[in-house]
This record gives structure tokens, sequence and C-alpha cells, in this order.
């Protein structure tokens, strides 16, 4: 894998933040987009469809070098039983998933907010079938828990703009 590589599928390094790094990802996610506003149309589906694939590609070539490490002084903060085939430094998944949400999202700092936390929840407990996902082999896997996961929180995110579309406008 190469050094651009890596960049791209730890999301600019944040992949090996010593605590949450898929947190810290969406989050630099959030921030990033929050100043791409044209990037948060509907028209951006087939490029995340791409992104996707692109990221499960990138995924398996990061799954194929990477060797389980020991969190030294994090250890009490990171996750016990690291996952070979889901390294917690692979991130890029976040950044589709989070920019799924963030297409149903208001351009208002709640509305972030909302798609943030929504997203990290969904991302978290992998609830509705986002579980089996992630048992796909490989980047397969890597990836399309996370896409479902950010179809959950943006369908939350949309039901909740439109039964009260002015909670999540403001500010």
């Amino acid at each position: 894998m190469t050094r651009a590589e890596e960049m791209v599928t730890t999301v600019f390094w944040t992949g090996y933040s010593p605590i949450a790094p898929a947190t810290v990802a969406s989050a630099l996610v959030c921030a990033i987009l929050w100043f791409v506003p044209q990037a948060l149309t509907l028209w951006m589906i087939i490029p995340l469809v791409i992104l996707t694939i692109i990221g499960v590609w990138l995924s398996n070539r990061f799954i194929d070098g990477y060797s389980v490490i020991d969190p030294g002084k994090f250890a009490a903060v990171r996750r016990k039983n690291p996952k070979r085939d889901d390294p917690d430094p692979v991130v890029f998944d976040e950044l589709v998933g989070q920019w799924i949400v963030l297409l149903a999202a208001p351009h208002s700092m709640i509305g972030f907010g909302a798609a943030f936390f929504l997203f990290r929840f969904f991302d978290i407990f992998k609830i509705l079938g986002a579980n089996q996902l992630q048992k796909l082999p490989r980047g397969w896997g890597v990836m399309l828990d996370d896409v479902l996961a950010g179809i959950y929180a943006a369908l939350v995110l949309y039901g909740l703009n439109s039964w009260q579309p002015e909670l999540l406008s403001a500010f």
C-alpha cells in the first residue's frame, strides 16, 4: 500500500487516533463537508457508490499488510480485541457512511450534529442487519455495515426533518 493509499484509507491518518478513530474520522468528514455544501446533493449518490467500491479495494489492500499491534499506553481506552478483518485504522467506511447521512441533513449546526450522532449510534450498535453485513468477507464487511448505518441514520434524520423541519434548521 502506498503512502497516498494509506492517507485515503485512514482519512488523513485519523484512523491512527489512539482514542475512537472512527469517531474522529466522522467528525473530520462533517467538518470538511460543512465547507463544501455542493457535495451534499442527491447527485452525490453515484460518486458514493463508486467510493464504496474503492473503499472495498482499499480496505482489502490495508488488511493484506495489517498486523494487530499492542496499543501501549492507550490500552485502557482502546478496543480489547482488535479485529484483523476490520482494522481500526481503516476509517474510509466512516467517510462514506457519514457522507450518506449528511445528504439528509439541513446545513445547520444542529442538522450536522444530529447527522454525526445518529451515524455514530447506528455504526456502533449495528442494528437491523448491519451486524450481518459486517460478517461479509474482508473489504465488503468493512464498508457495507457503515453504508447501511448511514442509510438508517439518513432515514431517521429525513423523517425527523419532515416531521419538525424547524428543529434541525436552527443555528
